[in-house]
């Protein structure tokens, strides 16, 4: 028919504007990564001096704090009360244990320079199926359990269509049925067939009877 014709084109269309914006905004989104990839041995530099410099003063400031312990620890010699005796050796082993190298150089590890970095790159979109999925199992449940009659808008099929789940409905070009539920967001409507078949099917396999 031509109505399904010009559907076609219309779909055809719409379908290479559709790619051709998406290359577009493909070519523009990887430039950006280019810029951002060019720019990343400059941001590493003076990121390298910059964490060096707060390395140094990181370094001053343990120093500062063990001394400070240190000058609290002999200040509260407590060592001839043999109940705390312990308490106070424990306390100065661990004060003696800290170690501004082996303290930078686990920060350095774990937070520096070389810690592993995640730079942007290109990541194709794919539909997730199990949510398409649910999506048409939702909308199934909202159907009335206890329904006295059918009834909707008569739509014929533009294309033949194949249900893939025991949930859709299918039918050949040309074939009328009901529509009883309108589109949902992910392009599906519900419809009925003669003998009370009933299930979902993809909204622009159909026209609407006038």
């Amino acid at each position: 028919p031509d109505v399904a014709i010009e559907k076609q084109r219309r779909i055809q269309e719409e379908r290479e504007s559709a790619t051709q914006e998406t290359e577009r905004l493909r070519a523009r989104y990887e430039k950006v990564l280019e810029e951002v990839t060019r720019y990343a041995p400059r941001y590493m530099e003076e990121m390298e001096a910059v964490f060096d410099q707060s390395q140094e003063e990181e370094r001053k400031r343990i120093s500062f704090l063990k001394q400070a312990f240190l000058s609290i620890h002999r200040h509260l010699d407590i060592t001839n009360n043999e109940s705390v005796r312990a308490v106070y050796s424990e306390l100065h082993q661990s004060i003696m244990s800290i170690s501004e190298p082996e303290d930078l150089r686990w920060w350095r590890n774990a937070h520096g320079p070389g810690m592993p970095t995640d730079w942007p790159h290109f990541q194709e979109w794919i539909p997730d199926k199990k949510q398409q999925k649910k999506n048409k199992k939702e909308l199934e449940k909202k159907v009335t359990l206890e329904r006295n009659a059918v009834s909707g808008v008569k739509v014929r099929a533009l294309y033949d269509y194949t249900g893939q789940e025991p949930d859709e409905l299918s039918f050949r070009a040309g074939e009328e049925f009901l529509k009883t539920e309108e589109e949902d967001d992910q392009g599906w409507c519900r419809g009925a067939k003669e003998g009370g078949r009933e299930g979902l099917y993809p909204a622009n396999y159909v026209e609407v009877l006038q």
